[in-house]
């Protein structure tokens, strides 16, 4: 389909990524999560504690054929020293892409940060090099990620988001694997494995996001269902030293001494929150996977192997201030729907072709279209840009487009 002389990705023709993951359920997944403890992140520790947290899940080595293209997505919030604890750290990103590169995989590494980076390959060298994997990229003989460039993608299986804006290099490669960093979040509670796939939206389409899906449940569902259109083949956290606190980014280091490995992110996540003394019923992105049948309810069916948890347990794991990180926090989320609200596609009215049938102000759950002299009108400020009308009309009368104002910031940020 055309929307906006841009072309949108079919589900029938997926790009590799995108085929590979529909091998990859994570409804009827294995929810084994292999635990190897890891004191501190020298390299013959942490390479040796990943490859036994792979092996504790019953495979010799990861799941990958040789010559696929993996892109390998850390989180890379900011560009900022490890030692902060706010990426992943780049020892256990470089044990990660050994292993891929000896099964002889082709490796990419690459993210999109967050933060209100402007998404530019001047920015992105920047970020990679002050978190410490330009260097990895060099010494291993890696791609490093630079290109900005990406691809609306259809997915009406979507349980609440309908479609995505993904990254062409992760719709490019045959498997997408993720090493997260565990820390609290000061909005959803935890970030995790599940949260990290956020990164393979690019730049300015995040705030869109958080403008279109501003209740943490709603939030939880669109993550739920980007993971599911992107299904990551396996996942990798870094949970030698996590975050406490006001995380993501202004919480504190705390030693844990672990390194996880799963093939599904919500029983990941489910290990990571009992790590850090944290109900997995707290997180939302937890309790949406349980109301979408992804987790049983109490989350029984998630199985730890490898190394016990109980002495790695953290009781005294400092939790955010509050679920929307008190005053902060709030002013930080209210900043970015604030650009992301500018930024997001308005649903525009092509006059010539609307009918006035209807079915648009039907749909709308903000009760912003009314049908006035045959022809449907939207009142852009009650419009919270769901795109249901978009979705709904059989006229193809609703195009998507930017304001002047999100047309400047894409030109500004990138």
């Amino acid at each position: 389909m055309v929307r906006m002389g841009t072309v949108y990705c079919s589900l029938g023709k997926r790009s590799p990524s995108l085929q590979r993951s529909e091998r990859v359920n994570h409804n009827i997944l294995e929810k084994d999560v292999g635990v190897a403890k890891c004191g501190d992140y020298s390299r013959e520790r942490v390479r040796t504690a990943l490859e036994r947290s792979i092996r504790s899940l019953g495979i010799p080595h990861l799941p990958f054929k040789p010559g696929e293209k993996v892109f390998l997505k850390p989180n890379m919030l900011l560009g900022t020293p490890p030692e902060r604890g706010i990426t992943t750290h780049p020892e256990v990103v470089r044990a990660t892409a050994e292993l891929l590169l000896e099964r002889g995989c082709r490796v990419t590494l690459g993210d999109s940060p967050g933060g209100g980076v402007p998404f530019t390959e001047r920015s992105l060298r920047s970020a990679y090099i002050a978190a410490g994997y330009a260097e990895i990229a060099d010494e291993l003989g890696i791609e490093l990620c630079c290109d900005t460039s990406s691809k609306p993608i259809a997915y009406p299986e979507g349980n609440l988001a309908k479609h995505f804006t993904i990254l062409n290099a992760v719709l490019e490669a045959d498997a997408v694997v993720v090493v997260s960093k565990l820390k609290t979040h000061m909005w959803m509670r935890m970030t995790g494995a599940a949260k990290n796939i956020f990164g393979v939206v690019p730049g300015l389409e995040k705030p869109a996001l958080h403008f279109r899906f501003q209740t943490d449940e709603a939030f939880a569902g669109m993550l739920i269902d980007l993971n599911s259109l992107v299904r990551s083949a396996f996942h990798v956290m870094d949970a030698v030293n996590g975050m406490e606190g006001d995380g993501p980014t202004s919480g504190r280091a705390r030693r844990i001494g672990a390194i996880l490995a799963s093939r599904n992110p919500y029983a990941l996540d489910v290990v990571a929150a009992r790590l850090i003394s944290m109900d997995p019923s707290e997180v939302p992105l937890l309790r949406k996977a349980a109301e979408w049948g992804l987790l049983e309810t109490d989350c029984h069916d998630v199985t730890v192997v490898g190394d016990p948890i109980d002495d790695l347990i953290v009781k005294d794991f400092k939790k955010p201030s509050s679920a929307g990180g008190g005053a902060r926090g709030r002013f930080m989320l209210s900043a970015t729907r604030f650009f992301g609200r500018a930024y997001a596609e308005q649903p525009v009215i092509r006059r010539e072709r609307c009918m006035g049938c209807g079915r648009c102000a039907m749909n709308c759950p903000a009760g912003a279209i009314e049908v006035k002299f045959g022809k449907a009108r939207i009142q852009n400020a009650r419009c919270i840009r769901c795109y249901c009308c978009h979705e709904m009309c059989l006229e193809h009368a609703i195009v998507l487009r930017r304001g002047i104002a999100g047309a400047l910031m894409g030109r500004i940020l990138g």
